[in-house]
C-alpha cells in the first residue's frame, strides 16, 4: 500500500488535514484548483473516529460530495491532535521498567533539579515553590546494570576516545533484571545507558537479552532503547524522551491506527499521516513517534511559513487563539524557530520543537473571581463544552463574548448549535458582575480588556525578547477565537501588517496539509576543533561527520521505503549541533550541503556556525579561539507530498456586494453600545473594503473590526486590518 498518492495522479487529487483540538476537531479539504472548505466537529476524546467522520462529512458536504467520495480521491490525509499530551497529562499510559547504567536508578527521581518547569515567573523564582514532576515509572521499576562505555572529554587524545568500553556489559545483570520487571508486570521495558548517544552497542546488546527473557517468559513486553529513540547527549532530557515514547506514543499510535482505520473503510488507499513536533509529516510506523507530541500547533507555524512564501514576507508572529489556550510563534526570515530541547507537562525532552510561547487564555477558559475579589482566567477549560451558553456549568470567555453581542448565539457552527445568551448574561452577572459591584455588561467589558491586553503583553515579549522589532514583522491571527480577539491583543503594536484567512479556524489543519513528508535523524558526537588544529585532525573530524551521514542516509532509506515511499524521489537537508569549547548549549546550524570531504568542509562548516551565531548573540560574543566542540550530526530526509495552494484573484470593488450584508446588531463594544454591521464572509469579493464598527461571520469564526478600523481583501482572499 502506497503512504502518498503518486504525484499527479488525477484520480487522487484532493488533500485532507485535520486538527483534533480540545473543543473541536477542523478539517481541511483542499480541491484540485487549490481552494479550501472547512469542517468542523465537537472533538470526542473518547471516540476520536467520530470526530474525524463527522468534520471530514461536515467539509464533503460542503461542495457535494460524500465522505466516501473523498476518501477514495485523497492523495494525502494528516491527521494531528492532542492525544499524546493528554496520555502525559492524565498518567494513563503504558506500565514502564527501566534499565539504566548501575549508579544512576535515581535518574527518574531527580530528572536534572528542574523543579520549576511549567511554573509562571513568579513561581520559578521561589526555590520553596518548586516540585518534582511525577515521574513516570515507578522507581522500584528501575533497576541497574554493570556497563560503562566511555565518552570522551575536551583534554581529547590525552583521555581515552569515546566510544571506548570501559566496563564490559553484565549480561547476567540484564537477564535478572528483565525477569524482575515480567514479574512486575511492566508492559514496556526502556533501557538507558550513560553513554549510548556515543556508541549504542551495549544497549543494543541489552535489548537482545531482555527479548529473549520476554520469549522464554511467553509474554508480550515492548523493548525500546534511548538510541534508538534520542541518541543525544544529556542523559536526563534523553530518558525523558525514552519514557515519553513508552509511556504514551505506543499507546497513542493505537488510537491513530484506529481513525486510519476509519479512513480506509471509507476508501482511502494510502496511510494516515501525523506532525512532527518540529514540523513535517510521517505515518504511524515512524520509530521515534513521541516526536509527534504537539502536532496540533505546528501546523499553524507550517502555514505561516506557506503564507510567508506566497506573500513574500519574511517574518511573521503568529497568534492562535483556540478553546484552550493563547499560542504565539515567529517565523524569522521564513524559516520556523526550532528549539533545541522542549518543555512539555514538566518534563523536559531530548526533542527539537517549534519554538512557541503560551497562555491559559483561550475561548473555553474559565473566569472566576476568588475570595480576595481577584479575576481570573483560566486554566480550566470548557473544551467542547464551550461555557455556560452550552452544556458547561461554569462562566467561560465565550459566554462573555455572547453576552456582549460579539458572537451570534444562533450562528455557532454555521446555525448547527444554539447557545443561551441569557444563561451567559445571568452567569456572567452572578459570577462576576456581583461580587465586584459592577453593572454586567461593565464587568464583561473589563474583563475582555483584560484578557486581551494579557494576550497583548505575550506578542510583545515574544517579539522583544528575540532582540527584533514589531515594525518588521506581520502578524497573523487565526484559531476559532483569534479573530474575535483580535482587535484587542493587537492593539497598540505597530506591526507592518496585521492579517488573517478566510479559514482561520481551521489554520492549524492548513498547515498540516501544507507540510513536508519528513524524518529527522540525530548521531551524537563528541567531536572536538581545537583552535589550530592541524590538517590532519580536521579529516578525521570530516571523515566521521560524513561517515554519520551516509549512515543516517541509508536508515532514511530503508525505513521510508518500508513505508512505501520510492527511494528516488528522498532528498537530504544536512546540519550539525556546535558550541564553543566551554559553552552548556549547542546550536543547530544548517549547511548547504552534505559534502564533508576534508578541512575546507571543516573550515565551511565553522563559518556556517559563526554565521548563525551572529544571528542570535553580538558579533562581539564570537570566541572562536576557544575551539569548536560538535555534539550532534543530523539529517532530515524528505519525500513529495501533495501541497495545496492559493488561487490569485482578479480584484473587485473596494465596495462590497448587498448580498453579503446580514444584518445591523448591538455590541457592548469597551464601555458603550454600538451598532455594528454584519456580513458573510462566503460573500466577500477580493478588493472589498468592510470598515468598523462590523463584524464578519463565518460558521466555524467571527471578525470583529471596531470603529475606524477597516478589513481588506487582496487577491488571495487574505485579509488586511488597518
Amino acid at each position: 500500500m502506497s503512504t502518498i498518492a503518486p504525484k499527479g495522479d488525477a484520480d487522487q487529487d484532493l488533500i485532507l488535514a485535520l486538527d483534533a483540538g480540545g473543543t473541536m476537531t477542523d478539517a481541511i479539504l483542499v480541491k484540485p484548483d487549490g481552494t479550501f472548505t472547512v469542517g468542523k466537529s465537537i472533538s470526542r476524546k473518547d471516540d476520536q473516529q467520530k470526530s474525524y467522520r463527522d468534520s471530514v462529512a461536515d467539509a464533503a458536504q460542503s461542495i457535494g460530495l460524500t465522505s466516501e467520495t473523498v476518501h477514495s480521491r485523497l492523495a494525502a490525509d494528516v491527521y494531528c491532535g492532542t492525544g499524546m499530551l493528554n496520555t502525559i497529562l492524565t498518567g494513563d499510559g503504558r506500565k514502564i521498567g527501566l534499565i539504566v547504567t548501575r549508579g544512576f536508578e535515581d535518574l527518574t527521581v531527580m530528572e536534572g533539579g528542574l523543579t520549576y518547569l511549567g511554573q509562571s515567573q513568579a513561581e520559578a523564582l521561589h526555590q520553596q515553590l518548586h516540585k518534582h514532576t511525577t515521574p513516570l515509572v515507578d522507581p522500584k521499576n528501575v533497576l541497574g546494570v554493570s556497563e560503562r562505555i566511555g565518552g570522551g572529554c575536551y583534554l581529547g587524545e590525552i583521555h581515552l576516545p569515546a566510544g571506548h568500553v570501559l566496563i564490559p556489559l553484565n549480561e547476567e545483570q540484564v537477564r535478572t533484571a528483565t525477569k524482575k520487571l515480567i514479574a512486575e508486570e511492566c508492559e514496556v521495558i526502556g533501557i538507558l545507558f550513560l553513554y549510548s548517544f556515543v556508541d549504542p552497542r551495549h544497549e543494543h546488546q541489552a535489548k537482545l537479552i531482555a527479548e529473549d527473557e520476554i520469549k522464554k517468559a511467553g509474554t508480550s513486553v515492548s523493548v525500546v532503547c534511548s538510541a534508538d529513540i534520542a541518541p543525544v547527549a544529556k542523559e536526563n532530557s534523553r530518558l525523558k524522551s525514552l519514557m515519553f515514547q513508552c509511556f504514551a506514543a505506543e499507546q497513542v499510535k493505537e488510537s491513530l491506527l484506529d481513525v486510519e482505520k476509519s479512513a480506509q473503510e471509507l476508501g482511502f488507499q494510502g496511510r494516515l499521516l501525523t506532525l512532527l513536533s518540529y514540523g513535517g509529516a510521517v505515518n504511524m510506523d515512524y520509530t521515534r513517534l513521541y516526536e509527534t507530541m504537539i502536532s496540533g500547533p505546528v501546523g499553524g507555524l507550517i502555514g505561516a511559513q506557506f503564507l510567508a512564501n506566497v506573500l513574500d514576507l519574511d517574518n511573521i508572529v503568529t497568534a492562535d487563539m483556540g478553546g484552550t489556550s493563547f499560542d504565539v510563534g515567529l517565523i524569522i526570515d521564513r524559516r520556523i524557530n526550532i528549539a533545541k530541547s522542549a518543555d512539555i507537562a514538566g518534563h523536559r525532552l531530548a526533542l527539537p520543537m517549534v519554538e512557541l510561547d503560551s497562555a491559559g487564555q483561550g475561548a473555553g477558559s474559565v473566569v472566576w473571581v476568588d475570595e480576595y475579589k481577584r479575576l481570573h482566567v483560566g486554566p480550566d477549560s470548557a473544551g467542547a463544552k464551550v461555557g455556560i451558553c452550552l452544556n458547561y456549568d461554569k462562566l467561560t470567555v465565550t459566554d462573555i463574548n455572547v453576552a456582549l453581542g460579539y458572537v451570534d448565539p444562533n450562528y455557532f457552527l454555521g446555525g448547527q448549535v444554539s447557545l443561551d445568551r441569557e444563561k451567559a448574561l445571568k452567569a456572567l452577572k452572578e459570577t462576576v458582575a456581583d461580587p465586584l459591584g459592577l453593572d454586567v455588561y461593565e464587568a464583561g467589558a473589563g474583563l475582555l480588556a483584560m484578557i486581551n491586553e494579557e494576550m497583548n503583553d505575550l506578542l510583545r515579549t515574544m517579539v522583544a525578547s528575540k532582540g527584533y522589532d514589531t515594525h518588521d514583522f506581520t502578524m497573523l491571527y487565526y484559531g476559532g477565537a483569534g479573530p474575535v480577539h483580535m482587535y484587542g491583543f493587537a492593539e497598540g503594536i505597530e506591526f507592518k501588517d496585521v492579517i488573517t484567512v478566510p479559514w482561520a479556524a481551521g489554520f492549524s489543519a492548513f498547515g498540516a496539509a501544507c507540510a513536508e513528508y519528513m524524518h529527522r535523524y540525530d548521531r551524537g558526537t563528541r567531536a572536538l576543533i581545537p583552535n589550530g588544529s592541524s590538517d590532519e585532525h580536521l579529516q578525521s573530524v570530516a571523515d566521521e561527520i560524513s561517515q554519520a551521514w551516509r549512515d543516517l542516509e541509508k536508515e532514511a532509506f530503508t525505513q521510508m521505503k518500508a513505508e512505501g515511499i520510492d527511494p528516488d524521489t528522498i532528498t537530504f537537508r544536512y546540519a550539525v549541533s556546535a558550541r564553543y569549547m566551554g559553552q552548556i548549549e549547542s546550536f543547530n546550524t544548517a549547511l548547504s550541503s552534505g559534502r564533508m570531504n576534508g578541512p575546507a568542509d571543516i573550515q565551511n562548516l565553522i563559518e556556517a556556525y559563526e554565521d548563525m551565531y551572529a544571528k542570535v548573540y553580538p558579533e562581539g560574543a564570537k570566541f572562536g579561539a576557544a575551539g569548536y566542540s560538535l555534539t550532534d550530526i543530523h539529517l532530515e530526509a524528505i519525500a513529495d507530498k501533495p501541497q495545496p495552494h492559493l488561487i490569485k484573484h482578479e480584484l473587485t470593488s473596494e465596495v462590497p456586494q448587498q448580498n453579503a450584508f446580514v444584518e445591523a446588531r448591538q455590541v457592548y463594544h469597551k464601555d458603550k453600545w454600538v451598532e455594528f454591521n454584519v456580513w458573510e464572509m462566503a460573500e466577500l469579493l477580493p478588493g472589498n473594503v468592510v470598515k468598523g464598527p462590523s463584524i464578519i461571520r463565518d460558521p466555524m469564526t467571527t471578525v470583529v473590526i471596531p470603529p475606524d478600523k477597516q478589513m481588506r481583501l487582496d487577491e488571495y482572499l487574505i485579509l488586511h486590518y488597518s
